[in-house]
């Protein structure tokens, strides 16, 4: 059976401050049958940035490596996001706004998000 994880099952796994929850989390993605989805890593990574203070460079690193784990839908994207999440100030989501772009050439971002359009590959030319 296919276990749907949230940001609390990660996150207890991850901070390791409820000893319960933590094995319970431990065992559900020891299975090898944990998946999550791009939005539950978005709010992980907002929780460790915002509520954990953890540097976004170490947050990248801790969901790569995470993602050995557990199977996350959409997992290229996620990765590519991770990364640049880790390098750089968008917001997550952003990044994978940004990593969807890049590994889907018919998608084209419509934002009026300057720093975001900057990284897309869709960027429009600098105005003077």
């Amino acid at each position: 059976m296919r276990l749907l994880i949230d940001e609390t099952v990660i996150m207890r796994y991850l901070i390791k401050d409820h000893k319960r929850y933590f094995k319970e989390a431990s065992d559900a993605i020891a299975t090898g049958n944990a998946f999550t989805y791009p939005e539950i890593f978005a709010r992980v990574a907002v929780s460790l940035r915002d509520v954990y203070r953890v540097p976004r460079s170490q947050i990248a690193y801790v969901l790569l490596q995470l993602m050995d784990d557990i199977y996350v839908v959409d997992e290229e994207a996620v990765r590519y996001a991770t990364r640049l999440f880790g390098s750089s100030m968008l917001d997550y989501v952003d990044c994978l706004m940004v990593a969807r772009n890049a590994l889907n050439s018919d998608v084209k971002v419509v934002s009026f998000d300057k720093p975001l359009l900057k990284r897309t590959l869709n960027a429009p030319p600098t105005e003077r």
